[in-house]
């Protein structure tokens, strides 16, 4: 078992021992590339070894100033794309340091909140256990759960019956007799109808029974809203009831020394919302250099670096120099047999290096993808809540490291980390009471994040909700 800031260290620590990797990827291929770069340079020099013994000056001359304009051109290239690539290499590794500081500082302050909830939980609690005692909160607390009680059911009944009048009115709506006389306001003072109108709408009236029909329609209507008054009625009265016990409550919570406990909460709170924030915009930073760093090179640094040597490829398969080069080994010489070897010694060893940078391209595109499933799964986990240091992950860290490997290497999807947390994790339990000295007044953030009063149905109750700190998690 592992508390869940040590859960969420450990998937941080795995990204970023995975961007470490992919850089150490990176500096092998821009070596492949200088290398691959170098046996093309010297290809051509062999090739103008070739044509100093086999061509006559003029045409010497013309062969190789082509080839070393070709050379120049395509080096040149290089060179600019590396420097580029090693200027974004930097930049991305100093933004990982800062992702990295950034998110040590909020695991730092994430323990001083949860340490000073605990401390303000455990004040509540020792309060909460002495008003039990005390007659004037008992007498309060009754009456609040009787208000309660009664609100309850009320809210339970004007609900129902809103739920059933759509049910109740069909009968009447489907009737196209009575929606005629409905919408003309038949026997009341808005009907402004003719005389003949009017004496023709009360013969259909007696002939569907009207009149008996209109009245126990209107009291169908009326009734939710009857209903509805009386249940907000007892709802007001609740709250009322619920204010005086907060203020009973808070009045013990202040004599007991609460107010610089909820202080240092607050400061840890706007601490972590800060580190929050610097997280947030070091991964964005991290994420900026990622996309320009592809968008530089293109996946694996293909398109410059390619393009660069195949220029060179082609000013070497120009149909002069080979035609230069079958001539040499139709006709060895002594002179040139140094050349030729050199020549196609070179391409054995550019072919394996050739290989070797669509390895190297592969494994690069691959980890990216790999790393960037993590980093959204990470990211899914902090917005549950799974950081909270409060919290337990059940798994432990075996688990967890099994997990993220089989991420990193494609084996599973980023939703196996999904599942695993939300299986595991635990988060800690709230007081007994957690409604204490929390009612009728500002809630405070609970030791889950939000605050600890309910915002959806009725009656109020201790729980989760929605804001800064950590949630109680759920769903992704």
């Amino acid at each position: 078992m592992i508390s869940g800031r040590d859960a969420m260290m450990t998937v941080e620590q795995a990204i970023s021992r995975a961007r470490t990797d992919e850089g150490q990827y990176d500096v092998a291929l821009r070596a492949a590339m200088e290398q691959a770069a170098i046996l093309r340079r010297t290809e051509a020099e062999g090739f103008r070894s070739l044509a100093r013994i086999r061509l006559d000056a003029a045409i010497r001359e013309n062969v190789i100033g082509s080839l070393d304009a070709s050379e120049r051109a395509a080096l040149a290239m290089i060179d600019e794309h590396r420097r580029r690539l090693e200027a974004l290499a930097g930049q991305r590794d100093e933004a990982q340091r800062a992702l990295e500081q950034a998110e040590g500082e909020k695991h730092r302050v994430d323990q001083i909140l949860a340490e000073a909830l605990d401390r303000l939980e455990d004040l509540q609690q020792a309060t909460a256990e002495r008003m039990r005692s005390d007659k004037a909160w008992q007498s309060a607390k009754a009456r609040l759960d009787a208000a309660r009680e009664v609100a309850g059911k009320a809210e339970e009944k004007a609900a129902q019956t809103e739920a059933d009048l759509s049910a109740k009115r069909k009968p009447y709506e489907d009737d196209p007799l009575f929606m005629y006389l409905w919408r003309r306001r038949h026997g009341q003072s808005e009907d402004t109808s003719g005389s003949l109108v009017r004496s023709i709408d009360r013969w259909v009236a007696d002939l569907v029974g009207y009149r008996d029909a209109r009245a126990n329609f209107v009291m169908l209507q009326e009734i939710p809203l009857r209903l509805r008054e009386h249940a907000d009625g007892k709802r007001r009265e609740f709250e009322a009831v619920e204010q005086t016990v907060g203020q009973i409550e808070r009045a013990a919570l202040v004599a007991d020394g609460v107010e610089p406990l909820e202080a240092a909460v607050a400061a840890a709170q706007a601490e972590v919302e800060r580190a929050e924030a610097e997280v947030t915009a070091a991964t964005v930073r991290l994420a900026a250099l990622d996309a320009e760093r592809q968008a530089e090179g293109g996946v694996g640094d293909a398109a410059v670096f390619d393009k660069a040597t195949d220029m060179l490829a082609r000013a070497l398969a120009t149909q002069d120099l080979q035609d230069l080069l079958a001539s040499a080994k139709r006709t060895p010489q002594p002179a040139d047999d140094q050349a030729i070897g050199v020549i196609a010694e070179t391409r054995r060893r550019l072919q394996a290096v050739e290989n070797d940078l669509g390895r190297l391209r592969e494994a690069i595109r691959d980890m990216a993808e790999h790393r960037a499933e993590l980093e959204s799964a990470r990211d899914r986990a902090r917005r549950s809540g799974y950081g909270d240091p409060r919290g337990t992950f059940e798994g432990g860290a075996d688990l967890l490291g099994e997990v993220i490997g089989g991420i990193l290497t494609g084996a599973i999807r980023g939703a196996e980390l999904d599942r695993v947390l939300r299986g595991g994790f635990r988060f800690p339990r709230p007081q007994s009471d957690p409604d204490f000295g929390r009612r009728g007044r500002s809630p405070w953030p609970s030791p889950r994040g939000g605050t600890d009063r309910g915002d959806a149905g009725f009656p109020p109750s201790g729980g989760g909700g929605s804001g800064g700190g950590w949630r109680t998690g759920g769903g992704f």
